[in-house]
């Protein structure tokens, strides 16, 4: 099931006029099959912050790519363990923070790499992760992995 943090508040309207908003946590678990739900509030989220269909949907398709990741490789599949999303919308972009306490990433997981071939069964995940977003950036905090992404607004 995912949370949404009842604490989040609108915020100031940016420069074209569109309101920012405080920081929005939504409490993922790792469970494959309860992502669908959060995709239809990925793209609202998008559609709030001025992306168009086509922008929404790389973005939510990058986010839970990664959350994926997260659940696979973080967790080996394991349910009902706590992923942390954090989506912040500033002015000219949207930053997402993804929260995870598995198992870290290996140290060139999140670096550039070709696409896999076509008879390749992973592997294509961090590729739509790179391509769909700005920026990637990776830390480990403690002991929790600590992904960023960032999509730069229209």
């Amino acid at each position: 099931m995912n949370q949404e943090d009842p604490t989040q508040r609108e915020g100031p309207l940016d420069q074209a006029g569109r309101r920012d908003s405080a920081p929005i946590h939504l409490l993922v678990q790792s469970d494959p099959e309860g992502l669908a739900d959060l995709q239809a509030r990925l793209l609202g989220l998008c559609t709030q912050a001025g992306l168009d269909d086509m922008a929404a949907f790389k973005l939510t398709c990058a986010i839970v790519e990664a959350l994926n990741n997260c659940i696979e490789h973080a967790y080996e599949g394991e349910t009902g363990q706590p992923i942390d999303l954090i989506w912040t919308k500033n002015p000219g972009e949207v930053t997402i923070e993804i929260r995870d306490q598995g198992h870290p990433m290996p140290d060139l997981e999140a670096n550039a790499s070709p696409m896999p071939g076509s008879d390749a069964e992973s592997g294509r995940g961090w590729h739509i992760i790179r391509e769909w977003t700005d920026s990637v950036s990776y830390t480990r905090e403690t002991q929790e992995n600590v992904l960023t992404l960032t999509h730069r607004l229209p």
